[in-house]
């Protein structure tokens, strides 16, 4: 027994895009709390921006599929460039789409500490003590930060 005739993958696909006045290509069905459109597919859910960059550019490999508009709902294949995820991540941070910092949810010093962690003299455990966090965090905070050669401030502790 056969079912309805299936509608084409680009024709179903088109069907939940709304194209912008701004060149944006909205997806209208399903988004995700992130933004991100989500397209049904016979076996499985795939993200919507991902499938407009197959069906209108090609190929997909493991990359990313990067958003030159900044909009996750956007599905416009111009829109859309393949990058590795550590350029992913480098984009979002340059535009500011990344909460860094204090503004982090997961972080543990306030910038003006972090920037007394770089630049305090005195044992890293020391400073550790001083700020409640290990003295590995403390060595991390600067041994990650390439090229900052911050002058140091004196924690007023007998050395």
């Amino acid at each position: 027994m056969a079912g309805k005739p299936r509608m084409p993958e680009v024709e179903r696909f088109m069907a939940k895009v709304n194209k912008l006045e701004d060149g944006c290509w909205l997806w209208t069905a399903y988004r995700m709390k992130n933004g991100y459109g989500l397209f049904r597919m016979p076996t499985k859910h795939e993200l919507a921006h991902r499938v407009a960059y197959r069906l209108f550019n090609g190929s997909l490999d493991s990359r990313d599929v990067m958003h030159s508009c900044d909009n996750p709902a956007c599905v416009n294949p111009k829109h859309l460039k393949l990058g590795t995820r550590k350029e992913n991540m480098q984009d979002a941070k340059s535009k500011m789409r990344m909460r860094v910092g204090e503004m982090h949810g997961r972080s543990k010093l306030t910038n003006d500490q972090m920037q007394f962690a770089k630049t305090a003299s005195g044992l890293q455990r020391e400073i550790a003590l001083l700020l409640g966090v290990s003295q590995g965090h403390i060595s991390f905070i600067r041994n990650n930060n390439p090229g900052h050669k911050a002058k140091s401030v004196s924690l007023g502790i007998a050395q």
